[in-house]
């Protein structure tokens, strides 16, 4: 074989051997009885001759273009998609990061936060350091729950956001779910939780973690087992701020409801901007869920979860 007999049928030849059965040149040159120069000529020709066509895979590309079909599909303002992991804590800790970093960014002086509870968001609080104060007001969306974890104790993370921003904190001193509908009515117009209630109607930023129903592997149910049966009955597929909706974005109105000490959804939809967090392939149908029940503005994903989201959407 010789240099002037590179036909078609050599050229790709050359090119199967080197680019899909991972042969080097040595090894082609010295099986087809030719020079390793030969070899390299003919894998030059071939690109030249477009039978050999490289392209390179960004894959900040690649979930720049997830993020653009979401927003495309959904109307969301922002659609933040992070490289998701296979190890759980990291990618909470990559997600509250990226939640992190979008406050710094956003939040500005006389705003209203409100926050809500979760291993990610508590992530985020974990991970605040903004270049300046904000004279932000943060209050929690949600009663306290029973469990002792310190991402379920909200008034605790309502401390340390607002003094990483130099804010005010607002604190919620309820439980999250009470004996009747009466006392709930009563907790929520003391003076002591007015406050915080009133504030409900003036969020300027909300941020809120994305359950699931059935629960994921490792998450902690806040309102009990006993208590969601109702939500799992009619369709469930998850919650935000502890209301539950249906895979459609029908949000599910069971009696626990009205024993629960915490923002309505309609008062969440009133906020400039409804940020939204999660992670994970499991919380497809219920992040497709709360983006057709109107529930968040801005979302902050893993590709995982996006890729999988935008298949259900």
């Amino acid at each position: 074989m010789s240099e002037g007999s590179s036909s078609t049928a050599t050229l790709i030849q050359v090119a199967q051997m080197y680019y899909n059965e991972n042969r080097s040149q040595q090894e082609i040159a010295a099986q087809l009885g030719v020079s390793r120069s030969l070899i390299a000529l003919f894998l030059k020709r071939a690109r030249e001759q477009n039978i050999v066509r490289i392209e390179i895979a960004d894959p900040q590309d690649l979930r720049e273009d997830l993020a653009a079909r979401i927003k495309y599909k959904t109307g969301l303002h922002s659609v933040t998609i992070i490289p998701g992991t296979s190890n759980p804590e990291l990618n909470r800790r990559t997600l509250g990061g990226a939640l992190a970093r979008h406050l710094e960014h956003t939040l500005r002086d006389g705003q209203v936060l409100g926050y809500s509870w979760g291993r990610t968001l508590l992530e985020a609080a974990n991970l605040l350091a903004p270049s300046r104060p904000r004279r932000i007001e943060v209050v929690p969306l949600l009663g306290e729950s029973s469990f002792t974890s310190s991402y379920t104790q909200m008034n605790q993370t309502v401390q340390q956001i607002a003094h990483s921003f130099g804010g005010q904190p607002y604190f919620l001193l309820a439980p999250l779910v009470v004996g009747t509908p009466e006392l709930r009515d009563a907790l929520l117009n003391d003076e002591v939780a007015r406050p915080v209630v009133e504030r409900w109607n003036q969020l300027d930023v909300a941020c809120v973690g994305i359950g699931t129903l059935p629960p994921a592997p490792g998450q902690v149910i806040y309102l009990g087992e006993e208590n969601v049966r109702c939500f799992l009955e009619e369709d469930g597929v998850g919650d935000i701020c502890a209301r539950y909706f249906t895979r459609s974005g029908k949000v599910l109105d069971c009696p626990l409801n009205q024993r629960m000490i915490g923002i309505s959804l309609e008062q969440l939809r009133q906020a400039r901007a409804v940020v939204a967090i999660a992670g994970g392939a499991e919380k497809s149908r219920a992040l497709t869920g709360a983006l057709r029940a109107g529930l968040a503005t801005d979302l902050i994903i893993d590709d995982t979860l996006a890729q999988a989201a935008l298949e259900e959407l």
